[in-house]
């Protein structure tokens, strides 16, 4: 039976609640306080939850919160009661994540309607989830091995020449071979990276709660961890008269670690499909829509179907097979890394004369959207 937990402080009316969703065929259980609601929402993990805004001590806001953050309790469709609903108050539940709003007075079709339909879009939601980690797993097995056979067909090869022909090799022959080796080592390691992180991503778009704690992260100094993070690519790839550094610093909301993933990405691509001798420029802006990262360069330029993928809803092994046929998994990782961060990723290329890359971050004080 499904399991409906009601959290209301006037007792006539939550008993009135019960009644009707009891004679709707659910199963209704009752909170009159929000810390009572909370502990029966954990204890029973209830298909959904009615509760009142307006309580005393904890109020419903606190509630949604409490429960939003709790990995057990997440998910579970929320409605609001309210005898108000002003703009005010009906945006301040959005953001926390409520999924419906009940104004008092309402009648008992209003109420069964409205449950019914929550439950109806938890059903749908669940449904595909459930198909989107299928897609994932069958993605990630079926587009993995391909990617890696290259590189580890050229250590294997590398390694083998090393051993048969140890004798007659000369020290210019070993430090040759030893740096094939490690270049392709290194590119082993960074393509499994980016496909962990990208099943990882794609999870995420499917949990609300975390995506809420992800969008509370600030980095204070972004420009800082901009700036190092390209000198260290570019001296990778011997580009450091190449590129063009001019960065600032304020309050974003992303975590270091992402940020750094971000531009690692987005100057690899730059920096990899341009000449030596070609000028990378990464620079930031603030702006009103937020902290605005650029990064250009003066490559052939990418093509526009793989612009339009990143643009278009397709599935989850359509986007591998399309992104790694022209610039890899790279730029599908920053597209989801900016997404869960609540940015924007906007590409402009023209072929023959180049790319430009602009990445927005929301100010640290700004509200997600």
């Amino acid at each position: 039976m499904t399991r409906v937990l009601v959290i209301e402080d006037e007792e006539y009316l939550c008993d009135n609640i019960a009644a009707i969703l009891e004679f709707e065929g659910f199963e209704p259980i009752t909170a009159t306080d929000g810390m009572q609601g909370i502990a029966l929402a954990r204890r029973h993990l209830p298909d959904l939850i009615i509760c009142d805004i307006m309580m005393p001590g904890i109020d419903g806001y606190e509630v949604l919160q409490a429960l939003r953050s709790d990995p057990a309790t997440s998910t579970i469709p929320f409605i609001f009661l309210t005898a108000r609903a002003g703009r005010e108050q009906l945006r301040q539940g959005m953001v926390l994540g409520a999924d419906d709003y009940l104004t008092k007075p309402f009648n008992p079709d209003e109420l069964t309607a409205s449950v019914r339909a929550r439950l109806e879009r938890q059903r749908r939601f669940e449904e595909e989830t459930r198909a989107a980690m299928q897609e994932i797993q069958l993605g990630i097995t079926l587009a993995l091995p391909p990617e890696l056979d290259a590189p580890l067909n050229s250590v294997l090869g590398t390694a083998g020449r090393l051993i048969d022909r140890a004798a007659e090799l000369t020290p210019q022959d070993i430090e040759t071979a030893s740096q094939t080796i490690l270049e392709a080592t290194r590119y082993l390691h960074r393509e499994i990276e980016n496909y962990l992180l990208f099943a990882q991503l794609e999870i995420l778009r499917f949990d609300p709660a975390r995506v809420i704690l992800l969008r509370k992260n600030t980095l204070q100094a972004p420009g800082a961890v901009i700036e190092s993070t390209a000198q260290q690519v570019a001296a990778r790839q011997g580009r450091e008269a190449d590129l063009s550094l001019e960065t600032h610093d304020t309050p974003v909301q992303v975590t270091h670690d992402n940020l750094r993933k971000i531009i690692e990405e987005l100057l690899d691509n730059a920096l990899r499909f341009s000449r030596p001798g070609t000028p990378v420029r990464v620079y930031t802006r603030t702006e009103v829509d937020g902290y605005v990262l650029h990064v250009e360069d003066r490559g052939p330029g990418i093509p526009a179907e793989v612009v339009e993928r990143l643009r278009t809803p397709i599935g989850f092994r359509a986007r591998l097979a399309s992104l790694r046929q022209h610039c890899g998994l790279g730029l599908l990782v920053v597209q989801y890394l900016v997404q869960a961060h609540g940015g924007k990723l906007a590409i402009e290329s023209t072929p023959g004369s180049g790319t430009r890359v602009q990445v927005t971050l929301l100010l640290a004080h700004t509200e997600a959207s």
